[in-house]
């Protein structure tokens, strides 16, 4: 899945892909800033890496999701993060890295 962050907002896409979540800019670290707090998709952590909230994220790409099993894999994908330590300890958002 991929989170494609822009100054004009947020879009979605690949959201059957939930093996490769990352996000897409080609904002500098002021302006991810920015878009994150303007959308209420996030928040940064540093230059390469943001916290993208999961409700945010589940309920866009829910909208666009065409996989019967798409529900479990979300929960896969978060449990994996969970294991690696990329959720936040409220369990509300997902550490993801960014791509420029």
């Amino acid at each position: 899945m991929i989170v494609r962050l822009s100054a004009a907002g947020v879009a979605v896409q690949d959201v059957d892909d939930l093996a490769r979540l990352h996000v897409r800019t080609d904002l500098d670290a002021d302006g991810l800033s920015a878009a994150l707090e303007t959308t209420g998709f996030g928040e940064p952590v540093d230059d390469d890496t943001v916290l993208l909230h999961v409700e945010a994220l589940r309920s866009r790409a829910v909208l666009l999701t065409v996989a019967s099993d798409w529900e479990a894999r979300w929960t896969e994908m978060l449990a994996y993060a969970e294991r690696k330590g990329w959720i936040s300890k409220d369990g509300r958002s997902v550490q993801v890295h960014v791509e420029r």
